[in-house]
């Protein structure tokens, strides 16, 4: 990353935060951490258009900073291997939930 372009702002990869803060910038820290809050973090990293090139599959899959492929791969998202593969069952399992439109 240069500039801090992968972890800016929401929709644009920024990572994930579970602590307090001002999620929702109203000058209340910890008031909206809430499922609703999540959920919509987690929908803003699908790209519906596109889905393989979610934030949201790239990342874990091993697809870090800009697309650069060869990074740490978390397990269950070997996108290498076939559908339905038991080193992609992650990755299938998040395939399937935006398939059927990202359900709460």
């Amino acid at each position: 990353c240069t500039n801090g372009g992968c972890h800016g702002p929401i929709n644009t990869g920024a990572p994930l935060r579970y602590d307090n803060y001002d999620r929702d910038n109203n000058g209340t820290v910890g008031d909206s951490v809430d499922d609703l809050w999540l959920y919509t973090e987690v929908r803003g990293r699908i790209n519906f258009t596109d889905i393989i090139a979610s934030p949201l599959l790239r990342k874990p899959a091993g697809f870090h900073h800009n697309g650069v492929a060869g990074q740490q791969q978390r397990p269950g998202f070997d996108t290498s291997l076939a559908p339905g593969a038991a080193g992609r069952v992650h990755y299938d399992m998040f395939v399937n939930w935006i398939l059927n439109g990202a359900p709460m």
